[in-house]
């Protein structure tokens, strides 16, 4: 049974809920509790580790607010995996800026860069004429903890891949950069040509099996496929990109105000 064999030190000054949060996070860091497993109940929990119920509620209640742990009427408390609060769906920014503000190492490779023709569809979104050059960058991206004993979330595994077109002439020398160094964004405000206004659409769908491959989740898991279009000041499209977020590692916030 997980948990037989601990305790908690009673007269350690570390608080006993913090104690048993660490219990329970060690436990599913070594696999001992898997995603999908049942805890035990709040009155289980109090007399193994011969505490009172509130310190229960309150360890469990920090780890669901972690995402550790997810709560469901009627059936009990589960494990989790954490996921990254995404806020590409209300704010203007570079990945990199995103991540870091959430305390993150942000990571991009590169899997394609290359000046080719628009089709149809692509001139359409950047307003430009059908088979005008235009700058294809392909990227995954990573996002790992400063502390990596904060998550048990695979920092090895991508958080997003992005497929981004943008016209060459408004930028040829766009293509000379390193993108696994500088993130689009920084490139347009280096030179004067800053994103100030975007459209963008969410859609629910099941990966196939490139888009799979890639993330490294299974074929038909659940994405979030995320197409924005970016617009300079003078309403002119210099981005349009295509973003697939794999649902079991990322969740949305969406502000809105009246």
């Amino acid at each position: 049974m997980t948990f037989q064999n601990q305790t908690l030190d009673k007269n350690n000054p570390v608080p006993l809920y913090y104690q048993l949060q660490n219990i329970i996070i060690n436990a599913i860091k070594s696999n001992e509790l898997k995603e999908g497993d049942c805890l035990p109940t709040e009155i289980e929990l109090s007399s193994i580790f011969s505490i009172s119920r509130p310190t229960v509620r309150q360890a469990l209640n920090n780890l669901v607010n972690k995402g550790y742990l997810l709560r469901i009427k009627g059936k009990g408390t589960f494990v989790t995996k954490p996921k990254i609060t995404q806020e590409y769906t209300r704010m203007i920014g570079s990945y990199n800026q995103e991540m870091i503000k959430k305390g993150l190492i942000p990571k991009t490779k590169v899997l394609e860069k290359k000046i080719t023709k628009a089709d149809d569809f692509i001139a359409s979104k950047l307003q430009i004429q059908l088979q005008e050059e235009v700058v294809k960058i392909i990227r995954l991206r990573f996002a790992s903890h400063m502390n990596k004993d904060e998550s048990v979330f695979d920092n090895n595994k991508p958080v997003l891949i992005t497929t981004l077109y943008t016209p060459y002439k408004l930028l040829p020398q766009l293509a000379n950069y390193d993108f696994e160094v500088f993130s689009f964004y920084e490139v347009l405000e280096k030179n004067n040509l800053p994103v100030r206004k975007v459209i963008r659409e969410i859609e629910a769908k099941n990966a196939d099996k490139e888009i799979s491959d890639i993330l490294e989740i299974e074929q038909g898991s659940a994405v979030q496929l995320i197409t924005s279009t970016g617009f300079l000041e003078s309403g002119i499209p210099i981005e349009y990109s295509r973003s697939f977020y794999p649902g079991e590692r990322n969740k949305f916030i969406i502000e809105i105000s009246r």
